[in-house]
């Protein structure tokens, strides 16, 4: 019976678009949320994860992938990736998928990144990842931010990187990749700013806090462990 009224009291809150993470994808074509460039037979995508909107703050991830369109081989030494005034560096979140010789294999393994607050840098360096056409081997580069609560909805905010490549006398830079910041929806604004009630936005190190983090991720699974606990004390 409670697990019913749990899914019940789920499936009206995403039916009233109070679950968090509800909004519809941004389609103004002068911001676009993905980009490509080719240079030198190498391909660099960079994307906004989810549909390219995201509220004050919530969190914002932005993937970038590297691969290859030919002969020889490459290698990405350097992955640096440049985020907005006021936002910060998510701990923990950054992570790279590469090819691992040890093993024949795609791996993804977290990174730890220098974070340059005052230039609004994330770097990775690393001796090379190898990029190539065999075997589709890729390099992908993700990292989240926690967006200002003070951001403004309605606005754009434009996310580039630079990426160094063996073999190439410079870094290859890619930008027009936006996210738009939009309002937030009633489950988000009664989950935010008070770190006193658990939904702290920020634990001082780029962290979500533990409850943040929750909302973050898994918001309905958040919210059903909180319908479950108020019928669970009601019997």
């Amino acid at each position: 019976m409670r697990k019913t009224l749990t899914g019940v009291a789920i499936a009206a809150l995403a039916t009233s678009g109070l679950l968090i993470g509800t909004g519809a994808a941004h389609a103004d074509a002068a911001h676009p949320k993905t980009n490509t460039v080719t240079s030198n037979q190498v391909t660099i995508t960079k994307s906004v994860v989810g549909d390219g909107e995201v509220a004050p703050g919530g969190k914002l991830t932005v993937r970038t992938t590297v691969s290859a369109n030919g002969h020889p081989d490459f290698f990405v030494n350097k992955f640096v990736d440049r985020f907005p005034a006021g936002y910060t560096y998510i701990k923990d979140s950054a992570s790279i998928d590469s090819w691992h010789f040890l093993g024949l294999t795609q791996k993804t393994e977290k990174v730890s990144p220098t974070v340059d607050n005052a230039a609004r840098t994330v770097t990775i360096p690393d001796a090379g990842w190898n990029v190539s056409i065999t075997g589709s081997k890729t390099v992908t580069f993700e990292v989240s931010y926690l967006v200002p609560t003070n951001a403004q909805p309605g606005t754009y905010v434009e996310l580039p990187s630079s990426i160094g490549i063996s073999l190439w006398g410079s870094d290859q830079n890619i930008g027009d990749v936006y996210a738009k910041i939009r309002a937030k929806n009633p489950g988000e604004a009664a989950a935010s700013g008070s770190a006193d009630l658990g939904f702290g936005s920020s634990d001082g190190e780029g962290g979500t806090g533990s409850a943040g983090s929750s909302i973050l991720d898994n918001p309905a699974g958040f919210i059903s462990d909180i319908i479950s606990g108020v019928l669970a004390n009601g019997s």
